[in-house]
């Protein structure tokens, strides 16, 4: 961790604008610079790592991330497992979402999830701060203490964590104007999409893939609009997050024509899967917003190539299998699985591979344009000089089958969505500020070397 010196050797180094082949140098935990073979064939006192063939991104930044610890749920997944399933997968921070036990909500909740995260993570993390009607009073104590963004539930939600209503959904983007802070929604309506839920459990349906119906495509649109429309009379930053439908990008497209400060977020899972996943793993693979038609998987990736959609974030919440067939009708069963350790190969696979997605593109919507909404940037993002030596180092042609057993999440399973997929492309080694956390399936990073990292002054 000093003032070590790394150079990685004859790679293809993945910049904003382009991707050079040269030998990128790390310096304690900073990116330095990129130097010429005839520079290195001088000599460079330091370690050498041959990446010959190999790709280097940014560390990925998840924007969307729930850890359950602390929480007397963090069976499902803590920060030990998942930090080191994040690893694996190319992550180098963890934007973490603030539905903890207690949740983060407040100073005393803030500081119960860092220390468990300072202790165990070895990925650097953020944190999300809570939006919910009680805690709007503390949000400027949370910027305080370096929170990204607050999140809020526009559909209904739990007790521990209830739903944001519009009074006070206005009222906290009145806040986060003070304080330049980013509201992140939950869009969906949520009297229509629980009523339509509701009804579809009692109906007696047996086809998984009419959660679709259930909860359809303008219930999130709606709420889209409404989110927009607040946010555009108050003049607050939004982010639209795990957005799933090919109408409510193009309407974002529109409002970012217009100069909203609105961004977007999608899932990978929304960009591979479409309904007819839900027939194949059932509840293992359910989750809110749902999963919609192949014609909008398609459009989705349109709105990735021209820029309107900015991030990806995994939702990566597991369960334990058991958990998810609980109830005996897969419309009332709970919502959500795990995903790190397939998301970035899923993505070469559908996007680069597939598709025609520039590595460029690539490492913006899953690095740069997260560290620049989230304030994380010019500390993360890149691996421009300066930057946090974050590096995901990666294979693009080694082709592999995704296996939810080997993972290392805590509720690794073989109900995993991505259990069983074909991927071309995948993750050798992570790095983060300079130490290698991961290489080849084993993690050589040590509990507790990851670092806070709070809201940077320039955005």
């Amino acid at each position: 961790m000093g003032n070590d010196v790394i150079v990685f050797k004859n790679g293809q180094i993945v910049l904003p604008d382009s991707v050079v082949k040269g030998n990128l140098v790390v310096k304690g935990e900073k990116i330095a610079g990129i130097i010429s073979d005839n520079i290195l064939d001088e000599g460079v006192p330091g370690e050498v790592v041959d990446v010959s063939g190999k790709v280097l991104f940014p560390g990925l930044i998840d924007t969307h991330v729930h850890m359950w610890d602390p929480s007397p749920l963090n069976y499902r997944e803590d920060w030990e497992c998942g930090s080191q399933c994040a690893a694996s997968g190319g992550i180098t921070t963890i934007v973490d979402m603030p539905l903890s036990v207690p949740p983060v909500v407040d100073e005393d909740g803030f500081w119960r999830k860092y220390r468990i995260a300072d202790e165990k993570s070895c990925v650097d993390f953020a944190f999300w701060g809570g939006l919910t009607p009680d805690c709007i009073s503390q949000m400027e104590k949370l910027d305080e203490l370096g929170c990204v963004a607050y999140k809020g539930f526009m559909s209904f939600a739990n007790p521990d964590y209830p739903q944001i209503t519009d009074g006070y959904l206005v009222e906290g983007m009145k806040t986060a104007k003070k304080i330049d802070g980013l509201i992140g929604v939950h869009a969906e309506n949520a009297e229509a999409a629980d009523f339509g839920s509701r009804r579809m459990a009692a109906s007696g349906e047996t086809d998984e893939a009419k959660y679709d119906e259930a909860r359809p495509w303008w219930t999130e649109l709606e709420a889209i609009q409404r989110a927009c429309l607040f946010s555009k009379a108050l003049g607050n930053r939004i982010y639209i997050c795990h957005m799933t439908i090919a109408e409510g990008a193009e309407y974002l497209k529109r409002m970012k024509e217009e100069r909203l400060p609105v961004y977007v977020e999608t899932c990978p899972h929304y960009l591979i899967f479409d309904r007819n996943i839900l027939r194949e793993k059932k509840a293992y693979a359910k989750c809110n917003p749902p999963f919609r038609s192949r014609d909008n998987v398609e459009k989705l990736w349109s709105y990735v190539f021209d820029g309107t959609i900015d991030t990806i974030g995994s939702d990566h919440g597991p369960y334990r299998e058991d958990e998810k067939v609980k109830e005996g009708n897969f419309f009332k069963e709970l919502c959500g699985f795990g995903g790190f350790d397939a998301m970035f190969s899923g993505l070469l696979t559908e996007g680069v591979h597939k598709r025609g997605l520039s590595l460029e593109r690539l490492a913006q919507i899953t690095s740069e344009n997260a560290a620049r909404i989230m304030g994380l940037y010019p500390k993360k993002g890149s691996l421009l000089p300066g930057f946090d030596a974050d590096i995901a180092i990666v294979d693009m042609n080694e082709e592999w089958i995704f296996d939810g057993t080997k993972s290392f999440s805590k509720s690794k399973s073989d109900k995993n969505i991505y259990h069983g997929m074909h991927m071309k492309g995948r993750v050798k080694e992570t790095w983060v500020r300079g130490n290698l956390i991961y290489r080849n399936g084993e993690i050589i990073g040590q509990s507790g070397c990851g670092c806070f990292v709070p809201k940077q002054k320039q955005r």
